[in-house]
């Protein structure tokens, strides 16, 4: 199924890279341009810490059973930009971070490029040490309240490690 977005475009890369029939998030992470409304502005220390160079991959459930790995991902964020590859998918974005709740943080993604481009996707995530869980929905799937691929939801989990 060749229809869906990354990591707000890999879910869609996953489903097709696995063969599997039900909705996976697509090949492209969850790279936003668009406010939450009612969101505080994050801390300078939030966005900071995503810039780098991740790797890892999306998974079925919340990522703690290494046999529900669907697809490999690597991300590269800069200051405004991220871009994706894996499994033979790349994709470009531009994305904001915001406060959320408890200890999630809000990430809002734009596609900017090929299939992807203009397809907005809500995501939340959290930074522990070197690993970054990002969880997000495709588009029009609405903001995932938990790190947690859930299929029937239209949202997908990536967990990945800083490698810069």
């Amino acid at each position: 199924m060749k229809t869906l977005l990354p990591c707000a475009l890999l879910a869609l890369f996953v489903h097709s890279a696995l063969g599997q029939s039900r909705t996976t998030p697509p090949p492209f992470p969850n790279w936003g341009g668009k406010a939450t409304p009612g969101a505080t502005a994050p801390a300078a220390a939030d966005k900071k810490d995503l810039i780098g160079q991740w790797e890892g991959f999306v998974t079925d459930g919340d990522g703690s059973n290494p046999s529900q790995r669907r697809m490999n991902i690597t991300l590269n964020i800069g200051a405004e930009k991220i871009s994706s590859s894996g499994s033979g998918n790349i994709g470009e974005g531009t994305y904001r971070v915001s406060a959320g709740s408890d200890n999630l943080k809000h990430i809002d993604a734009t596609g900017t490029a090929g299939q992807y481009s203009g397809k907005q996707y809500e995501g939340v995530f959290t930074i522990e040490g070197n690993t970054l869980k990002w969880c997000s929905g495709n588009p029009g799937k609405g903001r995932p309240t938990a790190l947690r691929t859930n299929p029937a939801a239209g949202h997908f989990l990536m967990v990945l490690t800083r490698k810069q």
